[in-house]
């Protein structure tokens, strides 16, 4: 996104070229900047917008050479070094990346974005990863109002596998901008990573009902509504197994004594699918039903899988009632089920094989922070 920084001193068809990248249009932006430099020749910010033009079109090379540009005719200026560390960042070159970054932050040293900038490039290299969120703790003293230095501190804690700070940082940035969907779809990541299946969920699917093309939304919400039917599989599962497993033992045993073993193992597998289920129902209620049409939308089988799930429930507990040898059979049927399910879910799973925090999102609309996603202005 292009802020005003990134547009100081520019003139108007260089406003409007930055106002293009921001609304997805990087091809366009050039094309305008190719006419205002053969009229007036080039300019600092025109090669700041061009690099961000190239970025934005997956042209890191040539973004950096533009950005090399620009802070060749302005060797101080804090948003050129910024993006000539972006650059860099893209193309791996760490040592480079940092160094372009420091500049930026002693050209500018108040700048929150200069030392996100530092943050990010330190990211490059596992052992400076401590160093890199004291950067980015920087950021968020420098800019305790600006929403976007809290999600992108919450990128780097989520990062690094602090789940509970990650969540404090969105937080605080989704209090400043409720409205921010980066923020939401990876405070929603955060908490998918600890456990909360239905919660997380319930936000993923919230993302998709607003923009339905967003993949990591419909992949974090796969993985969120198929969580809890993994752990029912596994609970029905180990009960059928270890009901066989004890009425084999027990064919010697007094005939009560099977009765017991075809009996506890299965109590134990239902009580886990029914925490599993009140969970989930407690985190999502009271949009439960919405989560549901969600989940049939945009998770391929995920009515098939919960129907043989169920189906396999039921059997359990009806086998609860049944002679040995009939519960035995039962818990067979719900182990075939199981394996059925199994097959669905890890199909499923592998097409949608984990979680992602979102890195940028072109279409925000947050120009008034000066920031593209990655903590760099445009």
């Amino acid at each position: 996104m292009t802020g005003g920084n990134a547009e100081r001193g520019a003139g108007p068809t260089v406003q409007r070229a930055a106002a293009l990248i921001d609304a997805g249009r990087p091809a366009d932006a050039l094309a305008d900047l190719a006419v205002v430099e053969r009229d007036q020749g080039a300019s600092v910010a025109g090669h700041r917008v061009r690099a961000l033009a190239l970025l934005a079109l997956d042209r890191p090379d040539e973004a950096q050479d533009e950005a090399r540009r620009a802070v060749g005719l302005a060797p101080t200026d804090s948003v050129a070094l910024r993006i000539l560390s972006t650059t860099l960042v893209r193309s791996g070159d760490q040592t480079g990346a940092v160094a372009a970054a420091r500049r930026s932050v002693e050209a500018d040293p108040g700048s929150w974005l200069a030392h996100l900038a530092v943050a990010d490039a330190l990211w490059l290299d596992e052992r400076r990863r401590p160093e890199a969120l004291r950067a980015s703790y920087e950021t968020v003293r420098l800019a305790p109002l600006e929403p976007m230095a809290h999600r992108r501190h919450g990128d780097l804690l989520l990062a690094a596998g602090r789940q509970r700070d990650a969540q404090a940082a969105y937080r605080r940035g989704l209090e400043l901008a409720p409205e921010d969907r980066g923020a939401r779809h990876n405070f929603a990541v955060s908490r998918l990573r600890r456990g909360h299946d239905g919660e997380s969920a319930l936000a993923f699917a919230g993302i998709l009902a607003t923009d339905p093309t967003n993949a990591l939304a419909r992949r974090n919400l796969v993985v969120g509504v198929l969580n809890p039917l993994a752990r029912i599989r596994f609970g029905l599962g180990a009960g059928a197994l270890m009901t066989g497993f004890q009425y084999l033992v027990s064919l010697d045993a007094p005939s009560d004594t099977g009765r017991w073993y075809t009996t506890l193992p299965p109590v134990i597998g239902l009580a886990l699918v029914v925490v599993v289920v009140l969970r989930f129902a407690a985190e999502t209620r009271p949009r439960t039903g919405f989560l549901v049409r969600a989940a049939r939308r945009a998770v391929p089988g995920w009515t098939t899988t919960v129907g043989v799930l169920g189906a396999a429930t039921a059997v359990s507990v009806v086998g609860l009632f049944l002679p040995p040898v009939a519960a035995v059979v039962a818990q067979g049927l719900v182990f075939v089920g199981v394996v059925v399910a199994s097959v669905r879910i890890r199909s499923t799973m592998r097409a949608f094989p984990k979680t992602t925090p979102v890195r940028q999102e072109v279409d925000e609309g947050r120009t008034d922070h000066g920031d593209d996603g990655w903590g760099n202005p445009w």
